[in-house]
């Protein structure tokens, strides 16, 4: 009965969430504003808001930290009342930037009760100055903190915001800018345009931290946070109000958003044409049939870009790399296959010195993310019996989407066996199958035990090898999985997402279908699938989508084809993703 396998297989295969792309620049909004007299409010971000959750340290001797999952807001604001703890305090804000993990540092005294304190790179390096390093060992002693200063802090930033000054002043902002409490939006303006070039990175080896203006990548500056010293200095080059590669950048998405604002364009349009290279390739599919999907997809209108960031640029070959969210006109995320919702494309710089879309330029499209699947009988079965069953792993979602010759792939990284697991192509399909043995998973899921989660690290890193049908290596691509699968032993009391308003599915017929669901806090969803299969093995998968907590779905399936007149059988699926881009699924079956 509740059979995981069977789902892995014929559902999962094939579900192909599309990563369409695209409009504007980060959200605007709030960027700290006054926070309540028992408040402090801010802007966690880095280069873009932190899609995760902020928890707070406070000077007593309670059980640390006093509070947690305080939600960043979309455009990266937070609030946390501070009502009967004791100051100092220590935030840390924990999500995905891009796609990544990240885990940055702050701190208020009594004095900020009532005011502004931001979480980003650059008070993550004034803590860990603070600390001489040892950030985490440091937060952790209750003396440590009841001694934190007003002083202390404005020193460590005084210091930090004095070698910052000739690339904040290059950039239109003030040389004596507070990075502590300075209000600012993370919308590409600002202090938040600052941070999209001037990219900090602590070195996990060591106590260094390295300041590089990716504009001007040569120089740098490096601070030894165990001791306070500091070599190099940032570049300035390419740092100015406007007119930097970054805002002509931005110039292509915004000229993209103006096509979508309140129609679809014609795929031929040579302002959205030239808006894409001659080299454009995404998971296989060039520009041409990229185009002719995105205008003809009523539901793109309006739809727009948020965080864009670029990640890597070489301004003198007119080549980079960024990193962006695709919005609908609501607001909801049109990339959810991917981790944190951040898309990754190569840009490149034309003779006329526009900078055009170059996609991921992958031949196939592969998506790593991690999946926890529940399975449970379909309450309108009576005849369904048992135990709930649970699996935990990482997906390994690699889809020969144009349908060119490959064979095979490997996958190695943390956590997967030593040879890795290989995956097969299927005749007719696009979907690559998993074919080492693996007890509990099946079709594109790897089930992992509890021994082998905790070798998946933040940002963990995992190779993709693609073979053609003569097992010769066509192509090796990585990907970045940014936490680890949730353990097996926390899947029973994990909050799965839920259904209702379901009907038997086996034996039925043809129908409308109306059921609802229900996401719980800490999830983004509203996915929600039936699958049936016939006597026949005719099958049919019919999906809704709506990125919200709760909602309806209207589902029609047909009539299986003759001699068959009703379906053997079905299940239902409802799917969210977490803050790192995992899938999170319940499944409802009926036998």
């Amino acid at each position: 009965m509740k059979n995981i396998n069977w789902h892995l297989r014929n559902i999962l295969s094939l579900i192909s969430v599309v990563a369409v792309m695209f409009l504007h620049g980060c959200s605007s909004g709030g960027g700290g504003s006054a926070a309540p007299s028992n408040s402090i409010s801010g802007t966690a971000a880095a280069g873009a808001p932190i899609v995760g959750y902020v928890s707070v340290r406070d000077s007593s001797s309670n059980t640390q930290p006093v509070l947690q999952n305080i939600a960043i807001e979309a455009n990266g604001n937070y609030t946390v009342d501070v009502t009967g703890l004791t100051p100092p305090f220590a935030f840390l804000a924990s999500g995905t930037v891009g796609g990544r993990n990240v885990s940055l540092y702050s701190a208020a005294t009594s004095a900020d009760v009532g005011g502004t304190i931001n979480i980003t790179p650059f008070t993550d390096l004034i803590i860990r100055n603070i600390a001489a390093g040892a950030v985490d060992t440091y937060l952790s002693n209750p003396a440590n903190m009841a001694n934190l200063t007003t002083a202390e802090l404005n020193a460590q930033r005084d210091t930090l915001t004095a070698q910052l000054a000739p690339a904040l002043t290059a950039m239109g902002l003030s040389g004596s800018i507070d990075l502590l409490r300075a209000t600012f939006n993370a919308d590409s303006t600002g202090l938040d345009r600052f941070m999209d070039v001037v990219k900090v990175t602590p070195d996990p080896a060591s106590s260094n931290v390295t300041i590089t203006n990716i504009l001007d990548a040569a120089n740098t500056l490096i601070v030894d946070t165990a001791t306070g010293a500091a070599t190099g200095t940032v570049g300035t080059a390419s740092l100015a109000p406007t007119g930097t590669p970054l805002d002509d950048i931005l110039a292509t998405f915004n000229t993209f958003t103006a096509q979508f604002a309140t129609s679809l364009p014609s795929p031929t349009d040579p302002v959205l044409t030239g808006l894409f290279s001659s080299t454009f390739l995404d998971d296989g599919e060039t520009a041409a049939p990229l185009l002719t999907n995105l205008t003809t997809d009523p539901a793109l209108i309006g739809m727009r870009f948020a965080n864009v960031v670029i990640d890597t640029i070489d301004a003198v070959a007119g080549t980079a790399t960024v990193h962006f969210m695709v919005l609908s006109a609501a607001g909801e995320s049109l990339a959810t296959d991917q981790p944190g919702g951040a898309v990754r494309w190569e840009m490149k710089r034309n003779a006329s010195g526009v900078w055009q879309f170059n996609g991921n330029q992958r031949i196939a499209y592969m998506g790593i993310r991690t999946g926890a699947y529940k399975v449970t009988c379909n309450p309108a079965n009576a005849a369904c019996t048992g135990p709930a069953t649970y699996s935990t792993g990482l997906s390994l979602d690699i889809s020969n989407r144009a349908m060119i010759d490959i064979g095979s792939a490997l996958v190695t990284g943390p956590g997967l066996p030593g040879g890795g697991v290989t995956l097969t192509a299927q005749a007719g399909q696009t979907q690559l199958f998993i074919t080492t043995p693996n007890t509990g998973g099946s079709g594109t899921h790897w089930a992992m035990a509890d021994a082998d989660i905790p070798s998946v690290i933040p940002n963990s890193v995992y190779t993709v090898q693609l073979f053609n049908a003569a097992a010769t290596l066509i192509a090796t691509y990585t990907a970045v999985v940014p936490a680890a699968p949730i353990l097996n032993a926390d899947l029973p009391t994990f909050a799965f997402p839920s259904a209702s308003g379901l009907v038997d599915l086996a034996g039925i017929g043809a129908a409308t279908l109306t059921p609802s669901w229900s996401i719980p806090s800490g999830l983004w969803g509203g996915d929600i699938t039936v699958y049936v299969t016939s006597l026949n093995n005719d099958n049919q998968y019919v999906r809704a989508a709506a990125r919200t907590a709760t909602g309806t779905a209207s589902l029609v399936i047909t009539a299986p084809a003759l001699p068959d007149t009703t379906w053997l059988r079905g299940e239902y699926w409802v799917y969210a993703t977490d803050q790192n881009g995992g899938m999170v699924g319940t499944g409802y079956q009926s036998y």
